[in-house]
């Protein structure tokens, strides 16, 4: 027997349906019924990437002996120095891991790369690199609030000729630099019978420092053949300082190239120029100095202290050329203008062109103070002056020039 159901009937049961489901809903939020269970998931230690072998133990010392071959990682965390000596064909990845109120020790190093590292908060120097190195690569480092200098190359050897007398290809790449010292100052000098600290192949390259009133000489190196120095940014630097600085003061000879200097005291290159294992030469090109309170762009010169040792080698021949430079030597009192070049006498030949200078306080392009027949210029041509930066430039941030052939290309 079939039951008949009216449409009110219906209705009825609808609503009888939803007052059954909604007592339900409520019940299971009921606050005197008992909690369900949370169930935490189970905490799984990170193991390091394959291929890497973890290091440290995240806080107190990190220290690294006698090891070749290998490819490490330091565990995360805060460590109160570290010590790496002795090691070999090795890695060392520090990613998420610092070194805060100490310092970083190398010795006997070659062919090691330390990346993702930072240091922090010294009163003394971040990096002490003693007995050997080459082949040492150190980028992706974050170095800050550096009271000396922040990386200190301790080897002084005797150059015999054999590469274990020197040390060759000491690279920084994309270090981060924020209120420090001397970024980097290396032993090294031309003495009367031959050389000794001799670097091969120094390369600063994606590099930055920034906010430091007290850099002084940003870059020192003693003593170094075929240096380069490209593609780093220099920003708010020696605005406490009145010593006569060089953000890149280097004796010997190689490149300087695409790097951009700004708001800062001192010359952003001074190239003190020799010769040393081989014929060498100096070239400037495409860099953009703006805004110093003291001093012209850059200095070529051969000291007279250098001339005069015994184992001087002149004939290091220079280039300096697309180059954009203004607002130079802002400070008082003024003892000379800022222009492009303070010229010395180098006992070579010089070759200045394709400058664009702006902005200045009057259109000269040299501040000449070498000898003729000491410092031949062979070439000085298609160099621009402009009044004002609109005119020579399209705005103050990435300097690309106006003029066509003159100037750094941005």
């Amino acid at each position: 027997m079939l039951l008949k159901i009216s449409p009110k009937n219906i209705l009825a049961l609808f609503f009888l349906f939803l007052a059954f489901n909604c007592g339900c809903k409520k019940a299971k939020s009921d606050p005197g019924a008992p909690p369900e269970p949370v169930v935490s998931p189970p905490i799984v230690s990170k193991p390091p990437p394959s291929g890497l072998i973890e290091i440290g133990s995240g806080s107190g010392p990190l220290i690294i002996k006698d090891q070749s071959n290998q490819n490490f990682i330091i565990k995360a965390g805060t460590y109160s120095y570290a010590q790496i000596e002795n090691l070999r064909n090795c890695t060392i990845a520090g990613y998420d891991a610092k070194v805060e109120g100490g310092n970083v020790s190398l010795s006997a190093v070659n062919n090691v790369t330390i990346s993702g590292l930072s240091v922090v908060n010294s009163k003394y120097r971040a990096f002490n690199i003693t007995k050997e190195a080459n082949d040492l690569i150190l980028k992706d480092l974050i170095i800050s609030n550096i009271g000396d200098v922040c990386m200190v190359f301790n080897i002084n050897k005797i150059y015999d000729g054999t590469p274990a007398s020197y040390s060759n290809n000491i690279q920084l790449i994309n270090i981060k630099a924020d209120n420090i010292s001397t970024l980097i100052g290396t032993n090294g000098s031309v003495t009367e019978t031959g050389f000794t600290g001799l670097i091969k192949n120094f390369k600063m390259s994606d590099c930055s420092i920034s906010n430091s009133p007290e850099l002084a000489d940003g870059v020192y190196l003693g003593l170094a053949e075929d240096y380069e120095f490209s593609n780093n940014v220099i920003n708010n630097v020696n605005s406490t300082q009145g010593n006569h600085n060089g953000i890149f003061h280097v004796i010997g000879n190689g490149k300087i190239f695409n790097n951009k200097c700004t708001n800062h005291q001192g010359n952003m290159v001074r190239a003190w120029m020799c010769s040393i294992t081989k014929p060498g030469s100096v070239e400037i090109y495409n860099n953009v100095v703006w805004n110093s309170t003291r001093y012209g762009a850059f200095e070529l010169q051969v000291p007279p202290y250098l001339k005069a040792l015994g184992a001087f080698k002149p004939g290091t021949n220079a280039k300096v050329y697309n180059n954009t430079v203004g607002k130079l030597n802002t400070g008082l009192p003024k003892y000379f203008e800022g222009r492009l070049l303070d010229l010395y006498d180098t006992y070579s030949t010089v070759e200045v062109y394709n400058n664009l200078l702006f902005n200045n306080s009057d259109n000269i392009v040299l501040n000449k103070m070498s000898t003729d027949n000491v410092t031949v210029l062979t070439k000085n041509n298609g160099n621009i002056y402009k009044n004002s930066a609109t005119e020579a430039v399209v705005d103050l941030e990435r300097f690309k020039s106006l003029i066509a052939g003159a100037g750094a290309s941005r």
